[in-house]
């Protein structure tokens, strides 16, 4: 199905061109809705039709009003100028940020200032992030120092207690790729979220080297009693605008579609994020053309398309304008992140799977690609090939605009092609000398080799397609198994206590279960490509039993593992596992059936707007008791269906993630349906 797609298109995908899209992209500071990612949109429509291909701009209204399913639209927001300068004491005055070194130094969506401009007093908050922060400050009428969290730090300095503005000086830790100190001379990419009635606000960035430097200044002073001083202008509007995608089409015999989707967002210049993925979607969709153009490739039977969005904003944008078409969305592809020098980016490709509340035949299309990127190299026999490069394939992990397709609400698979970690993440270095021209290379033919695979295939591929990924589910299946089993024996409390073995063999069931009901949805899926040809249907049938024989076959063998494990360490006979009366937390899940009431994952920011300032408090509280709780978030709202109890989506986020935290999603629902965005039905 994919070799000799692949082969064609190989010839044809240039990195280098890929590169030069990435260099004029990155140009401009796109940030959403604001002239410059208009910009960036009317260049990538232009230079695509120059290639003779469909594409045309999709505008929507920027007004803090319109909401795409449970999105808010942002106001349109433009920047002519920005300048913070220290003042006083006189002989430490000097520019501390400035627009024209670096649009990242200025917090992004920044209100104006008062025409001349307004001097301030400086305040060092540290964080900032609670109340108790507060305490024995004055910051009225003052601009506060902070490397905490810029939305709740506007919330209390600014709203509760006067700060008119903000100086930021933090920086993003990842270790071991990017540990504290770090990047000490970088900004990092930070902006206000307007939901439209708070009150406003302007800030800077600043290094954390200049942000020490600063807030020495300032103890320094405070010790003195003789403050700190700056003075700031902000030249900026914020106005009922439009917001922009780019869509590309490449035309298919048939209304059903194969969508390919990268945010073209953030300031500049963001080379990496996400200049390369808009670039990499751009090469593919040029080069699948070309060869379309030459007889090379057929015409595909299904529609191709390309959008180029603002990131999350544009795809909700997107799908909610065309919600009448998404049954005839196949599959999808979210490229992100895609162009980075390895050496210099500490970065690896991912390909990063559908999560299991969507399985798909996609991953397995994805992962057979993969693989023939990866055989680059011989070895001294020419015996195998293997990368040079460093790759990875992931289970999802949301965080770009793949969640929105997948979510079964939406219901188009999407897997995601991402590099990470990275170095240079949401920073000012950030830039063009940091991507790799054969990164960009091996991203574009990926996706070209995916989108025109999937356009064109029709039954005699969904043959190889569905063994495809029959054999991927297989390999899946006895490394999850052997885990369990490899997990259980290594486990201290399963040397000496026979219980600790009998749970495990109780949740190796569970598990293999959960794998082999998931592999059978993942199965089905082919029909999409295969229609109902009853043949067709009937090797379906023969996979489908076979694979559920070998996960039995799998299961019965990690049991007996297990089981003599036990044996030779004189545990034998393991006790029964009792389920116990449920506990109080159980018994209230049990009884809350929550049902979504938007299409897509939900948007929470402008909801928590609608939330009390206590609400908005104890929601912050939640959270911080639960450093996962947003990706489990995430995971349990995949599965709620308005059928199942939250206790059964708990279960569900369990099998699926390894852990869930079942006291976290009955408060994070219960905030859910405050907000009105999950209703609750019927109880058990």
């Amino acid at each position: 199905m994919i070799k000799n797609i692949y082969r064609r298109l190989e010839k044809e995908v240039s990195g280098e061109i890929a590169f030069n899209f990435v260099s004029e992209i990155s140009r401009n500071h796109r940030i959403q809705a604001s002239p410059g990612i208009r910009a960036a949109v009317e260049y990538s429509v232009d230079t695509l039709k120059g290639y003779g291909l469909d594409a045309e701009v999709h505008s929507y209204p920027a007004d803090d009003k319109t909401y795409s399913w449970s999105s808010l639209h942002f106001r349109e927001w433009s920047c002519d100028g920005a300048e913070l300068k220290l003042v006083y004491p006189e002989d430490e005055a000097r520019y501390l940020a400035r627009w024209s070194e670096s649009k990242i130094s200025l917090i992004q969506r920044s209100h104006p200032t008062p025409e001349g401009g307004v001097e301030a007093e400086v305040v060092v908050l540290d964080k900032g992030e609670e109340e108790r922060d507060y305490r024995k400050l004055d910051v009225a009428g003052k601009i506060v120092v902070t490397n905490g969290d810029i939305g709740r730090v506007h919330e209390l300095a600014v709203e509760r207690f006067g700060a008119i503005g903000i100086i930021y000086d933090g920086m993003f830790v990842s270790p071991p790729v990017k540990p504290e100190g770090a990047l000490a001379d970088a900004l990092k990419y930070t902006s206000f979220w307007w939901s439209g009635d708070e009150k406003p606000a302007f800030g800077f960035v600043m290094s954390p080297r200049q942000g020490r430097r600063l807030r020495e200044l300032v103890k320094k002073q405070e010790k003195a009693k003789d403050p700190v001083k700056v003075w700031s202008k902000v030249d900026s509007k914020l106005y009922k605008g439009e917001i922009e995608n780019a869509v590309v089409t490449i035309p298919g015999e048939t209304d059903e579609v194969v969508m390919v989707v990268a945010h073209i967002c953030h300031p500049q210049p963001s080379a990496n994020d996400n200049a390369s993925g808009s670039s990499a979607a751009m090469e593919a969709a040029r080069a699948i053309h070309a060869l379309i153009s030459n007889g090379e490739l057929s015409k595909p039977k299904r529609t191709i398309m390309f959008t180029l969005v603002p990131e999350m904003t544009g795809t909700y944008n997107y799908l909610a304008a065309n919600e009448s078409d998404i049954p005839k969305m196949v599959a999808a592809l979210n490229l992100d992140m895609v162009g980075e020098d390895q050496d210099k980016c500490k970065s690896v490709i991912i390909v990063e799977r559908t999560p299991e509340a969507t399985p798909s035949f996609v991953n397995a299309l994805m992962e057979a690609i993969f693989d023939e990127v990866k055989a680059e190299v011989s070895n001294l026999g020419g015996s195998s090939k293997y990368p040079l490069f460093r790759h990875a394939v992931s289970p999802f992990s949301g965080g770009s605009d793949h969640y929105i397709y997948s979510d079964p609400t939406v219901g188009v698979p999407c897997p995601m092609i991402i590099q990470w970690p990275d170095l240079f993440y949401h920073t000012s270095w950030d830039t063009l000398e940091k991507v790799d021209p054969e990164s960009l290379r091996k991203v574009a033919l990926m996706t070209a080799t995916y989108a025109y695979s999937i356009a064109n295939a029709g039954p005699e591929d969904a043959v190889w397609l569905v063994n495809e990924v029959a054999s991927r589910l297989k390999a899946g299946i006895v490394g999850s198994l052997q885990g369990l089993v490899t997990d259980a024996i290594g486990s201290s409390e399963a040397d000496s206590d026979p219980g600790e073995l009998a749970k495990a063999l109780a949740k190796l069931k569970k598990v293999a279960s959960y794998r082999a009901g998931r592999g059978v949805e993942a199965l089905r899926t082919v029909r999409r490509i295969a229609g109902e040809d009853a043949e067709y249907l009937a090797l379906e049938s023969r996979l489908v039993s076979g694979f559920e024989r070998f996960v039995k076959v799998e299961r019965e063998r990690a049991e007996d593992t297990l089981r003599e494990y036990a044996r030779v360490k004189g545990l034998d006979p393991l006790p029964p596992v009792r389920s116990g009366r449920p506990k109080r937390r159980e018994r209230e899940a049990a009884g809350i059936v929550p049902r979504r009431l938007f299409m897509g994952p939900v948007s929470t920011r402008p909801w928590i707007r609608k939330l009390s300032a206590e609400d908005r408090d104890a929601l912050r509280e939640l959270g911080k008791g639960h450093p996962r709780g947003r990706s489990m978030a995430t995971t349990a709202m995949f599965w709620t269906d308005g059928v199942r109890s939250l206790l059964e989506v708990s279960n569900l986020v369990e099998l699926e993630r390894g852990e869930t935290d079942l006291e976290f999603l009955i408060g994070y629902y219960g905030f859910l349906r405050r907000m009105g965005l999950v209703e609750y039905v019927g109880e058990r």
